[in-house]
């Protein structure tokens, strides 16, 4: 029973993941674990897939770029933006609408 509900759990993250594409973002900063605390490493970008990565580019720079696979997501409580999980290393994406099921 473990395998399955293991399974449906990835297929939901990746399913969150994919809803990000064409998606603004406000800000990235990256979240240290121990601390909590955050540094912003870039403003006024985007999110986008390709080749089944996720990416993320703010400016004409790409700040973030990891296989759907390899990346543990979860919205923000207030949903107003999305933490993404690769490793150890933790990321916070804020989104320029306020919450990811409204688009304009």
């Amino acid at each position: 029973m473990g395998l399955f509900k293991k399974k449906k759990e990835s297929d939901a993250n990746i399913a969150l993941l994919r809803k990000l594409d064409k998606r603004g973002i406000t800000s990235l900063s990256e979240r240290d674990p121990k601390t909590y605390q955050e540094r912003i490493i870039g403003r006024a970008g985007a999110f986008s897939i390709a080749d089944e990565e996720l990416i993320i580019s703010c400016g004409n720079q790409i700040l973030f770029r990891h296989p759907l696979k390899e990346i543990k997501a979860g919205e923000l409580m207030n949903l107003s933006g999305i933490c993404l999980n690769v490793g150890e290393k933790r990321y916070v994406a804020y989104y320029t609408d306020g919450t990811l099921g409204k688009k304009k």
